[in-house]
C-alpha cells in the first residue's frame, strides 16, 4: 500500500525523482540512521492534535505513522496522503526527508499546508504520558512546538473473554466466549448459544474509545436468549473501555456508564 501511495504521489520527471512537498525535485535515495531507543519510543501511529499550537481541524484524520524497520514516515495531513523518510541519529533528535504528498483539492487547504511546513521544520521531539496516554511533541530548532500528537495502546482488548456482568447484574451463564482481534479489527465468538461476528472501530480522538460495529448473530432459539440480547445491546452501545484490574476490563457507554465487565480466558 505504501508503494502505491508513493507511486500516486510522484509525478515522474525522470528515473528516481519525484515532486517534493515544497515543489522542488529531490532524489529518492537517502542514507538514514537511528538509535533503537528512538524506534522504541516512536514506532507506530500517532494522531495529530495541534499544529503550531492550533487545533487540527481537518476533514480527514490527520496522523503520522513511523516505521523504523525501513526508516519511513507515512500518514495523512488531513486531506492528502504523506510519505517520507526518517532521519534520526540520536535520542531526542529527528528530521524528515523527501516528504511527498498526493495532490487532492482540500476543503481546508491552509491546515494541510501548515502541516507540511511544520514537518519540514522538525528537528527534535519529546515524549510525555498522562493517564496512560502517550503524547509526542515535534519541535523546531528553537524548541517551539510544531506538531503535538497522541498515541494510545488499546492492545489490552486483544484475546478471549467471558462476560461476568451486564448492566451491573452478575452473569453466571458461563458459555459466553468473545474473541477480540485488534490486528484484524474484528470481534467474534459465542454469546452463550448463538454465534456473533462484528468489526471494531477504535476512535483515535477519544481516550480509550472503541466501538463494536456491524454485529450479526445467528438466530437459534435459546433458553437464555434475554442474556444474549442484553449482551448484544451492551456491545452496540459501547463507546469506551478501561482496565479494571488484572485480566478484567469494563465496557462503557457514551456517558461513562458501565455496560458490561469481561474477564480474560486462559487459552489452553
Amino acid at each position: 500500500m505504501k508503494k502505491l501511495h508513493t507511486f500516486l504521489t510522484c509525478l515522474i520527471i525522470s528515473a528516481g525523482t519525484c515532486i517534493h512537498a515544497g515543489g522542488a525535485l529531490s532524489d529518492e535515495s537517502t542514507s538514514i540512521g537511528y538509535t533503537s531507543n528512538i524506534a522504541n519510543e516512536l514506532e507506530g501511529e500517532w494522531t495529530m492534535l495541534t499544529v503550531r499550537n492550533k487545533d487540527v481541524n481537518t476533514r480527514e484524520r490527520a496522523y503520522l505513522h513511523f516505521n523504523f524497520k525501513d526508516s519511513t514516515l507515512y500518514g495523512n495531513n488531513g486531506c492528502n496522503v504523506i510519505n517520507g523518510t526518517i532521519i534520526a541519529h540520536e535520542a531526542g533528535k529527528i528530521e524528515f526527508g523527501n516528504i511527498i504528498t498526493t495532490m487532492m483539492e482540500c476543503h481546508n487547504a491552509t491546515s494541510e499546508r501548515t502541516v507540511m511546513k511544520a514537518l519540514n521544520d522538525v528537528s527534535s521531539y519529546k515524549i510525555s504520558e498522562e493517564n496512560g496516554i502517550r503524547y509526542l511533541t515535534l519541535m523546531n530548532s528553537k524548541g517551539h512546538s510544531q506538531i503535538r500528537l497522541k498515541s494510545q495502546n488499546i492492545d489490552f482488548l486483544n484475546g478471549a473473554w467471558t462476560v461476568t456482568s451486564i448492566n451491573n447484574e452478575s452473569v453466571s451463564y458461563n458459555n459466553i466466549r468473545l474473541v477480540v482481534d485488534i490486528q484484524e479489527m474484528k470481534i467474534h465468538g459465542n454469546a452463550g448459544c448463538n454465534i456473533i461476528n462484528g468489526t471494531l472501530f477504535i476512535d483515535p480522538y477519544k481516550d480509550w474509545g472503541v466501538e463494536f460495529q456491524e454485529l450479526i448473530s445467528t438466530r437459534k432459539l435459546c433458553p437464555d436468549i434475554h442474556i444474549e440480547t442484553a449482551l448484544l445491546v451492551a456491545l452496540e452501545e459501547t463507546q469506551y473501555c478501561k482496565k479494571l484490574g488484572s485480566g478484567e476490563i469494563a465496557l462503557l457507554d457514551v456517558d461513562g456508564k458501565q455496560l458490561a465487565t469481561l474477564k480474560r480466558l486462559k487459552l489452553r
